[in-house]
């Protein structure tokens, strides 16, 4: 049999989920990329995930009220989803589709962290509450 010349697009790629709406350039190849405000989105991305997963490991370390297997698996689980975020959104602002994946994710994700709020609430209200009460004890 031979071979398909089409590879097989998994769910993780805006290309299985949306055409390629890139402009073509001078030379006849598509613009590619992410473009600025798709730049500045994936750069807060990343800093959002660096700061959840360092609360994460704080709340983990510093922990009095919770299991470790309970903080674990939510730093497991809202640093996968953060990845697959990341990696969903440069695919889709990589065929000038930013716009359309910043939409999906944004209703995928409303699901997932409402998910989320069911199995770790209580966490998610601590770590929330914590930050508060050192921030009115500062002023």
């Amino acid at each position: 049999m031979p071979k398909s010349s089409s590879k097989k697009l998994s769910m993780m790629d805006a290309k299985y989920w949306f055409k390629d709406r890139c402009s073509v350039g001078v030379n006849g190849s598509p613009l590619r990329g992410p473009g600025l405000i798709c730049s500045v989105y994936l750069f807060w991305l990343v800093v959002g995930i660096v700061t959840v997963t360092g609360l994460s490991i704080y709340k983990l370390v510093r922990n009095d009220t919770y299991s470790r297997l309970q903080l674990t698996l939510y730093t497991l689980f809202i640093v996968g989803w953060s990845i697959f975020v990341l990696r969903f959104m440069y695919s889709a602002c990589y065929i000038c589709n930013g716009i359309r994946g910043f939409m999906l994710l944004f209703i995928l994700g409303m699901v997932v962290h409402s998910v989320m709020l069911i199995f770790f609430g209580r966490i998610v209200n601590e770590i929330v509450f914590a930050f508060e009460n050192k921030n009115k004890n500062v002023n």
